[in-house]
């Protein structure tokens, strides 16, 4: 498996929005949620496209 900077950053920002814990986290982490959810079904896509 290839490092994929979004998969990284949606992960940080799921610890963040964990123990920051603002009003809106509960929203937040549910669209991060359905993000990660969507990239684990397509394991070949990231946002980074690959150079050729």
């Amino acid at each position: 498996m290839s490092f994929c900077f979004c998969r990284f950053i949606l992960a940080i920002l799921v610890i963040v929005f964990a123990w920051w814990n603002p009003a809106w986290a509960n929203i937040a982490l549910t669209i991060i949620g359905i993000l990660l959810a969507l990239l684990a079904l397509k394991r070949d896509f990231c946002c980074m496209a690959k150079k050729t």
